[in-house]
Formats: C-alpha cells, structure tokens, sequence
C-alpha cells in the first residue's frame, strides 16, 4: 500500500521532503503553520522542519523554511559516498570476522573493500577502541 499525503488548497508545497539532507542536518519532520495561528505570530508561518543534525544525536533541531539551507548535488553526494565507505567497511571486518571471503555486489560493481581480510584479522579489541 502507498502512503498519500493530501496537502490542503492555499497551502503551497513543502520544499523540503523527509529524509532530504540538507547543511542543518536531515529531515524528520514537516510541519505546516497555518498564518492565523497563535505559532505564526511567535515564529512564522508556512513549513516548519525537524532536522536530525546529526544520525546520532536523539535531539531534533526545529526550524522554518527560510532557515534551511539546500545542500548542493556535489555536498549530497559526497556526504552519500562517505556514508557507503563507512558503511562497506563495516561489511569487510564482519567478513574478517566470519572468515570467508564473500562476493558482495550491487547494482554498480562488485565491491572491494578498501580493508583486506587478512588484516583485519590481526585486529585486537585494544586497537580498535
């Protein structure tokens, strides 16, 4: 089942979605603040955002439309590369661990690790903290 979002006539549309990154952090949160509402009168109407500044931080920092800074297709994708390095390089010492070289593909390529298994072998608890 798809999940439909009806926005109301007058509106206008958020310009942010869920889960965009953006320089405050990633979206977790949208919020419309109708401009005769005692909140528009503190903080402004229009959309309002919860960003997660960062993944593991459990505070969600508020803040409105104009406030938000889009991230630039080379920011995004740069902070996407960094994240599947770190993530690829988690999957390399679980394969060190299980000792058994497995053959990881993607849509893209095969991947290679940028660890070796036999290094990651000699890997103590003590290094790695």
């Amino acid at each position: 089942m798809q999940v439909t979002i009806t926005i109301p006539r007058g509106w206008g549309y958020p310009r942010f979605t869920f889960g965009q990154r953006t320089k405050q952090g990633i979206v977790v949160g949208i919020e419309f603040v109708p401009s005769d509402s005692l909140i528009a009168k503190e903080s402004g109407a229009g959309w309002q955002y919860g960003l997660l500044p960062d993944k593991n931080s459990k505070d969600i920092v508020y803040m409105s439309e104009n406030e938000i800074q889009q991230l630039s297709p080379q920011e995004s994708e740069e902070e996407i590369l960094t994240e599947i390095d770190k993530h690829l390089n988690q999957v390399a010492m679980l394969q060190a661990q299980l000792g058994i070289p497995l053959e990881i593909k993607t849509p893209f390529e095969n991947i290679k690790p940028k660890i070796a298994v036999d290094k990651a072998k000699n890997i103590s608890r003590r290094s790695a903290a």
